[in-house]
């Protein structure tokens, strides 16, 4: 909704969001703060533009009954757990989100399935937030955002289970 009142693309957001928890993951663990800035940043930059390019490229996709929008919601949060699972497990790139997590995990302890969850819903309480104070309602989340906030870590947390059986040499979270 505050791309489509600001014009601002949806990329944009996604990566000013990334960047807010980049401060939040360095505020608990500053330690490498230039390694995790040169790792992360430019990911969140090219994030940013592959969600542009992805809400361009599913912008035919409109769903016309509610048990097709449940089965897309359903998709997209089993494909963002996988997809979590899959850059944590293999230390191919770590987001700053799941950056804050690891970082919280390292200095507190916690499981990445329940930590990952609670930014999700804080990201949707957020956005929730946003909405009424600049619209005065709240637009563009419905039950589907706050099944994939609830949803994407705990698949991520079976994904981790199932990528520690297939390769029990390797550890999956440092």
């Amino acid at each position: 909704m505050l791309s489509e009142k600001t014009g601002l693309s949806i990329g944009l957001f996604v990566f000013a969001t990334n960047a807010f928890f980049f401060v939040l993951q360095t505020v608990v663990e500053p330690k490498g703060f230039f390694i995790k800035a040169v790792k992360q940043l430019p990911i969140c930059a090219l994030f940013g533009a592959v969600f542009d390019l992805a809400m361009w490229a599913t912008s035919f996709l409109d769903p016309s009954s509610y048990g097709l929008k449940l089965v897309q919601v359903c998709a997209g949060t089993v494909l963002t757990g996988l997809g979590i699972s899959g850059m944590v497990y293999a230390r191919l790139c770590i987001l700053p989100p799941e950056g804050f997590v690891l970082s919280v995990m390292h200095r507190w302890g916690g499981s990445f399935g329940t930590l990952r969850m609670g930014v999700d819903v804080f990201i949707v309480a957020a956005a929730a937030i946003l909405s009424l104070l600049f619209f005065g309602t709240i637009a563009g989340l419905r039950e589907g955002t706050l099944v994939t906030a609830l949803g994407s870590g705990r698949v991520a947390n079976v994904f981790l289970k199932i990528w520690g059986r297939l390769f029990p040499k390797h550890r999956p979270i440092d």
